[in-house]
């Protein structure tokens, strides 16, 4: 095995364990958030349960976390396998090279992940983050019996 085929193991295993360990650490948040909530609920039916200060407040240890994360898969992405060049005579029954259209439907797949990121950031920063985890606490709450 080869360094780098060493190297992408160990970022995909990395990648793996800091997946599990971020939805983890997510989960332990929102029960923990709720768990406020329903203490400030009975204290005061007419409270502001899920409040940005918050949930910010439960989030801010989970940032760089996240950060790390980016870090790992972007190491996963550029360690993984590239396509060994064929010879000048191809095998028999050896795949071709990658028809025009494949390399413009990869463009247009980039062009929509750069599109759906920029709207993403652009409905945080809007405050649309705060309606989209109200309305998410509601629904899991209401389909499992809890509010």
């Amino acid at each position: 095995m080869s360094a780098r085929e060493k190297g992408r193991r160990i970022a995909v295993w990395g990648l793996t364990g800091l997946t599990l360990f971020l939805a983890l650490g997510l989960c332990w948040a929102i029960l923990d958030l709720w768990r406020e909530g329903q203490a400030l609920r009975q204290a005061d039916p007419a409270a502001v349960i899920y409040s940005p200060e918050a949930v910010r407040t439960r989030a801010r240890w989970l940032a760089p976390l996240l950060a790390l994360w980016l870090a790992a898969l972007a190491a996963a992405l550029c360690l993984g396998k590239r396509k060994r060049r064929q010879s000048a005579a191809p095998r028999p029954g050896a795949p071709t090279a990658p028809a025009p259209e494949a390399k413009g439907l990869r463009r247009l797949r980039l062009v929509m992940l750069a599109a759906a990121l920029a709207l993403i950031v652009l409905g945080v920063l809007n405050g649309g983050l705060r309606d989209v985890l109200v309305k998410a606490v509601n629904l899991c709450t209401e389909c499992i019996g809890l509010g």
